[in-house]
């Protein structure tokens, strides 16, 4: 009998060599050694602080005033969207602590070991366009401080570039924004144990809230006391409450799919979902109460709703807001965006073709894709934040956290064999032809998926649907390949059930257009449910559900 290369202590899992032979594997997709995981409960309550104190989560609040919900509103509906949202994530990350894999590996569970590579590039979408959308935040307070500092030479630059469709000056300091987080990310790798992202992140942290309480008491000092701010009636109507709850929860649906990108450096369970539980509801919370206040308090003062914290800080004239404050977002969008949008794109990609693709190179592919997402549609006005960005990709992200819960929470009872996930020959292979009828539901989907891409469903319009419907179709195609060749390595249960949920979460709408507001929510709902009740139809008889 073979002697087992993965061992066991205290209920979490190590591989004791490593596997040179192997074409899915490399030393950034192996599991973590016990050894460096050195994560703990400050780690972890810090990583969302700094992933939570960011313009985006100021915007969240500020496009529900904006809209015309009053503070209290606005407050309970975040604090309902991270609890909700704080269950999917907590279920998803044990299998990082357990086993110290990343989410492209863990996928393999559900998907097979080639078929994993569809809703990881589903996923490493998302988070390339979060990547470019904090890029550019980035940018424009970059852009804020240089041309305060040179009006005239700097701001004064002439012509605008086309691609980009913002002036000079603003595309200069978005490259500028985009090297400081590439050049950090790139000297991260998890080898390393992450040491860009654990280092900023402790570092940061607690600044980052100490400055977010000194805007606050600016908007209390400013607009004459509390009463003026918090006395703003509700005069949006309530038919369209679900969409920014649906928008609440698709913000962090991103991490609560990958989040054993992070949990796989952690000490134990316990330090990692007592953590996030302490850490992420509490500060989304407080950090978007500051950006609801605030935006309040610009309606005093201003006599209209400044969504954007970084316009709002060059508007007042201060020296101190235009420095300080510029240079506050600079560093906590830098956290997050490093910690949120980086490590995830890079593993998924990464994932593809691991014999080649290290982390430095896929650092490197996936900031070039960013630029090509065109962060600036998104962050044009809080209705394409909301409703395009948030809403548009909650449709699809959805699906592939139904398909995870359901495989290792409900099917493998929280079981991976850790050796098995690298081969390609082992019990995640899944050798099995599909059948016609998978065959002819996949492309149906694929045919819907054009579909509502031709009428703006996918993220829009331009480059960040085409990229995106792209690796739907493809996602499609492939299913279908893989379950037909002799290579296989796809769960063909998943992929159907991933993409049934994808194409419900975005046509129902056409149908029943206050669907169109709970899209995370029916994708989840779909695919898990399709997932537990054809998984044991289609494999029960071929593959024991709990891999011995």
């Amino acid at each position: 009998m073979a002697k087992s290369i993965v061992k066991e202590m205290n209920g979490r899992f190590e591989l004791t060599e490593t596997l040179p032979d192997s074409q899915l594997y490399n030393q950034d997709l192996a599991p973590v050694p016990f050894a460096k995981r050195t994560w703990g409960y400050y780690e972890f309550i810090a990583i969302w602080v700094g992933m939570s104190v960011c313009v985006p989560t100021w915007m969240l609040g500020a496009s529900m005033v904006d809209a015309g919900f009053n503070w209290a509103i606005v407050v309970g509906t975040i604090a309902l969207g991270q609890i909700i949202v704080l269950i999917p994530m907590v279920l998803n990350s044990f299998a990082g602590a357990k086993y110290g894999i990343p989410f492209p590996v863990f996928l393999r569970s559900a998907f097979g070991i080639y078929g994993a590579n569809i809703p990881a590039l589903l996923r490493a979408i998302v988070a390339i366009g979060w990547f470019g959308i904090q890029t550019m935040i980035m940018a424009f307070a970059i852009d804020g401080i240089l041309v305060e500092l040179s009006p005239a030479g700097f701001g004064g630059m002439a012509g605008s570039v086309g691609f980009f469709n913002l002036p000079m000056h603003t595309v200069i300091s978005f490259f500028i924004s985009w090297i400081m987080t590439v050049v950090i990310c790139y000297y991260s790798s998890p080898k390393h144990s992450a040491p860009g992202v654990k280092w900023l992140n402790d570092l940061s942290a607690p600044l980052l809230l100490l400055i977010g309480i000194g805007l606050l008491w600016w908007g209390y000092s400013n607009a004459g006391g509390w009463g003026p701010i918090l006395s703003q009636p509700t005069t949006a109507s309530w038919a369209i409450w679900p969409a920014f709850l649906t928008a609440m929860v698709a913000y962090w649906a991103t991490l609560a799919i990958n989040i054993s990108d992070l949990t796989r450096f952690a000490k134990n369970q316990k330090v990692q979902y007592i953590g996030q539980t302490v850490g992420m509801p509490t500060t989304m919370t407080l950090y978007s109460f500051i950006g609801v206040a605030v935006t309040s308090a610009s309606v005093v003062i201003f006599g209209n709703a400044i969504w954007d914290p970084v316009a709002l800080m060059i508007k007042t004239g201060s020296v101190f807001f235009i420095y300080v404050g510029l240079i506050f977002v600079i560093l906590a969008t830098l956290t997050t965006n490093i910690a949120a949008n980086m490590i995830a794109p890079i593993n998924d990609v990464m994932h593809v073709y691991p014999k080649k693709l290290n982390w430095e190179v896929t650092t490197i592919i996936i900031s070039l894709i960013g630029i090509l997402m065109q962060p600036w549609r998104f962050l044009a006005d809080p209705n394409a934040y909301i409703w395009i960005w948030l809403l548009g990709y909650g449709a699809f992200l959805g699906p592939v956290a139904g398909v995870v819960i359901a495989d290792f929470w409900l099917i493998r009872k929280q079981t991976i064999k850790l050796d098995d996930i690298y081969k390609k020959d082992g019990y995640y292979d899944f050798k099995k032809t599909a059948n016609p009828i998978m065959t002819v539901l996949l492309l149906i989907c694929a045919a819907l998926i054009m579909y509502f891409s031709t009428k703006g469903l996918i993220l829009g319009t331009g480059w960040p649907s085409w990229i995106t419907t792209a690796v739907l179709i493809l996602g499609v195609l492939g299913s279908i390949y893989l379950g037909y060749s002799k290579i296989h390595g796809v769960n063909m249960v998943g992929a159907v059930s991933l993409f049934l949920g994808i194409v419900v979460s975005m046509g129902l709408p056409l149908l029943v257009p206050s669907a169109g507001m709970w899209t995370w929510f029916i994708g989840l709902f779909v695919s898990l449910i399709l997932y537990y009740v054809l998984y044991p139809a289609w494999y029960a008889k071929d593959f024991s559900p709990v891999p011995k």
